[in-house]
């Protein structure tokens, strides 16, 4: 049967659903039937004719058809008769199962044996393999499905992989700087249990030890307020409308009058167009990057806007002393500094997680003529 499975194959390089593809097999099958069952009444009637009329003359195929032999009593007359009656239904059982059989192996068992071990793979947290099945057919649409499924699960197990790795970044940070506070005011209840005690405590030293208590409650309240914002980033919803492109350079002219102790040069690069985005979200952004831009600059900053494809990209660039080889690395971490006077705060912090969340990111690098870049990147919709 291995030329009827070929010849199906050759077929089915065409769209079939599952019924139509039953039905060519069945035809192929009673094809194959109806062949069979002429080839056996030919060769049986040849060999009836032999035995009756060994001298007989050739005849046309239509009379072999038509064949009745005289009512002899030869048992292989009775044997060759009885076959040519009932190949016709031997044949059209065999026919019917072997169709069957290759339907159910070629276009049941093997969609069905790819999406279980596909499905195994998924159970056991595998995303990486690609489940494929290309015949046209309802398993076609089934397999798409899954891998559909497949992809938002490696993209959601993605996400949460950056999520954990955010949040460690985020604790490890706050662990850190939550340090400084705690000791300062567990040494200075020390100080003030030990002179107490003593009888030595006075007005100056309470005062002076208590405000540095003072001090760091408050530092240890502004990081808490900085956790319940860093929480809001997230939860914050995304609203995207369509306005036109240059809304963004009117926002930022409204900024350099506000700000006048720098030169805040704007240098635009899109057309005049209207595209789908949050300006809410944009708006906040490029304040934050200017916050830090008006801090490290000496004269001047320089803005640039430009647009690629679907992606709008904003670069804020100061004349200032740029981002050490460790700042490169960690300077968007919360409330990050190398030291206390270049403190970078939450600015950078939230510029990169409202990027994200805009379908862009944020990248910090040094110029070449020296200074700070940051550059964010947004998805936008047309």
């Amino acid at each position: 049967m291995d030329w009827l499975e070929d010849m199906i194959d050759r077929l089915f390089a065409r769209r079939s659903s599952l019924d139509q593809s039953l039905l060519l097999y069945l035809f192929i099958g009673v094809l194959a039937v109806a062949f069979a069952t002429l080839i056996t009444v030919s060769i049986c009637v040849s060999w009836e004719r032999l035995i009756l009329m060994p001298d007989a003359q050739d005849s046309h195929f239509w009379e072999y058809l038509s064949w009745v032999p005289s009512k002899k009593s030869l048992l292989s007359i009775r044997i060759l008769e009885f076959i040519r009656h009932y190949a016709v239904f031997v044949y059209g059982f065999l026919g019917i199962y072997f169709a069957t059989t290759v339907f159910y192996r070629k276009r049941i068992l093997q969609p069905i044996t790819i999406l279980e071990k596909s499905i195994e793979q998924i159970e056991q947290g595998n995303y990486q393999q690609p489940i494929y099945y290309n015949t046209y057919d309802e398993f076609e649409k089934t397999s798409a499905g899954l891998d559909h499924l497949r992809v938002t699960l490696q993209e959601n197990q993605k996400k949460l992989h950056e999520l954990y790795h955010d949040q460690k970044k985020v604790n490890a940070a706050f662990s850190h700087d939550l340090r400084t506070p705690l000791a300062t005011i567990q040494n200075n209840l020390e100080l003030m249990e030990a002179y107490f005690e003593q009888d030595r405590l006075s007005p100056e030293t309470f005062d002076k030890a208590a405000g540095k208590i003072k001090n760091s409650i408050n530092r240890l309240t502004s990081f808490s307020e900085t956790m319940q914002q860093l929480q809001k980033l997230e939860d914050r919803p995304l609203h995207k409308t369509a306005l036109p492109l240059n809304q963004i350079e009117e926002h930022l002219l409204e900024l350099r009058q506000h700000r006048p102790e720098k030169d805040l040069q704007i240098i635009k690069e899109y057309p005049k167009i209207t595209a789908s985005y949050d300006s809410d979200l944009i708006n906040e952004v490029i304040e934050n990057l200017l916050n830090n831009a008006y801090r490290f600059a000496k004269n001047t900053i320089t803005i640039t806007i430009t647009l690629q494809e679907k992606l709008l990209i904003i670069y804020v660039k100061d004349d200032g002393s740029g981002f050490s080889k460790k700042e490169l690395l960690t300077a968007t971490e919360p409330y990050y500094s190398q030291n206390k006077n270049s403190h970078f705060g939450l600015g950078l912090t939230i510029a990169e997680a409202l990027s994200q969340k805009h379908g862009g990111n944020l990248k910090i690098a040094n110029s070449i003529d020296g200074g700070a870049i940051v550059s964010a990147v947004f998805a936008l919709n047309d």
